[in-house]
């Protein structure tokens, strides 16, 4: 997602901006797609019944709150990317701060991953 925000942020200044956006899709496609589905049903695996042990931890909902938070800046990019490969160049503009966002979102999740509490 981060590689495709910096795609579609320069595709103002490309010589052919809706070649940049065709690849910026391409990208959301072929990578972001399956890694977006791939963390979901890993995400999903953790709460399937007799795991509920992550359920009763606080951290989890402060994790789960910031893994939203990427998933809607995942459709956001990826709509914009399909914006400015059918030539709307002007979509392209802030998608810098969205890829700002979602590096934060993501550190995070990670971040509550990683400092959770023992239960």
């Amino acid at each position: 997602l981060l590689s495709e925000t910096v795609l579609l942020s320069r595709a103002a200044w490309h010589s052919d901006p809706a070649d940049a956006g065709t690849f910026a899709r391409r990208l959301h496609i072929r990578l972001a797609i399956p890694a977006f589905l791939a963390s979901v049903a890993a995400g999903l695996a953790l709460l399937l019944p007799g795991r509920y042990l992550y359920v009763r931890m606080p951290w989890m909902y402060a994790k789960l709150g910031f893994a939203l938070a990427v998933i809607v800046l995942h459709h956001m990019i990826g709509a914009r990317a399909r914006r400015v490969a059918n030539g709307q160049v002007h979509a392209s503009k802030g998608t810098w701060a969205l890829g700002w966002l979602t590096f934060l979102a993501a550190g995070g999740a990670v971040l509550f991953a990683i400092a959770k509490s023992t239960p």
